[in-house]
């Protein structure tokens, strides 16, 4: 079990330090919601996924991911999140491709997803690289063989931090969450905003690559 965690953690860590292609979309469609565009894409290829906790920042214990309706909707306590992560390789309708990472979060009921949108390192006091931040906006998201962008209902961004130390052992991964909300439409993502989450890394699992998931 501590192999299969270790592999997990490793692939978890080389994906942080990718490149990615700059984006070759293909043709664009104006979608029926005004304000909102779609790429239709020839394939999209899972090409690596796993799946982990993350705790709210400040819990010591460790509760279970809520199933409850009543707990999701009344109790005001962060609950913890279930995450799926991973990379997808996009082709467009011209044969160009481009990989993008995913992200979904799931507290049991509400969940939220999106598409990376950028990147950026991560610095120490003494401005050495310690780790990298990426970005995942939730109006860019997959939808069946489509990327589609729709920023109508404001910018809700999810960021994912990676941090290790000077030999590369990760030390700390992390979630939070902000937003530029034009309803409040979305009780869930705002609450998110108000705590930071902390990604036990003994709950990483490797999902598989070619899998049939919900990026």
């Amino acid at each position: 079990m501590t192999g299969k965690i270790s592999k997990a953690i490793s692939a978890f860590m080389l994906i942080s330090c990718l490149g990615f292609t700059v984006p070759v979309w293909g043709a664009e469609q104006t979608v029926t919601k005004p304000g909102g565009i779609t790429y239709e894409m020839q394939d999209i290829e899972v090409q690596y996924a796993a799946s982990f906790t993350a705790y709210p920042v400040g819990n010591t214990a460790k509760p279970t991911v809520t199933t409850s309706v009543y707990d999701a909707v009344y109790s005001n306590a962060a609950k913890p999140l279930q995450v799926l992560y991973g990379v997808v390789k996009l082709t467009n309708m011209l044969g160009n491709f481009m990989t993008e990472e995913f992200i979904s979060v799931s507290d049991g009921v509400n969940s939220a997803r999106g598409l990376s949108n950028g990147f950026g390192p991560i610095y120490n006091s003494n401005m050495r690289i310690i780790g990298r931040e990426t970005e995942f906006y939730t109006g860019k998201k997959l939808a069946e063989k489509s990327v589609v962008k729709d920023y109508s209902d404001g910018v809700k961004a999810i960021k994912l931090s990676r941090e290790w130390d000077a030999f590369g052992n990760p030390i700390r991964f992390g979630i939070r969450f902000n937003g530029q909300f034009k309803t409040e439409s979305d009780p869930f993502f705002q609450k998110l905003t108000e705590t930071s989450y902390e990604i036990d890394l003994t709950t990483l699992r490797y999902v598989g690559k070619n899998q049939v998931v919900q990026p």
